[in-house]
């Protein structure tokens, strides 16, 4: 996955106020239907991936998993979030599937 670009749009989205962080606030952009697009570390605990696959799946929210998520979104140590706002979220997609066409390198 291109680290650079999808951490830079991460940061763009957090400086917008377009981004919620924590498992409270996860939950509650959940509950009030403003989460769009779950993001959890990729290096966080089995419990936290645990717990994100299920509000994942509960919810019917697509959910990334992200190296170093918290210094993307200028929270160091967080380990969820999301995204909440659709223009955000299509610009992560195709991020994802530029990667995906290029075959994993760099574009």
């Amino acid at each position: 996955m291109p680290m650079d670009k999808l951490k830079g749009m991460l940061s763009l989205a957090a400086k917008a106020g377009k981004v919620v962080s924590g498992e409270t606030a996860v939950r509650d952009a959940i509950k009030k239907n403003k989460a769009i697009y779950l993001l959890a570390e990729k290096n966080a605990s089995a419990n936290t991936h645990d717990r994100m696959g299920k509000l994942s799946a509960a919810y019917d929210l697509p959910l990334l998993f992200v190296e170093d998520l918290g210094s993307g979104i200028g929270h160091p140590g967080r380990t969820m979030a999301a995204l909440c706002d659709t223009g955000f979220v299509g610009a992560v997609r195709k991020i994802i599937e530029q990667q995906s066409l290029n075959g994993g390198a760099e574009s």
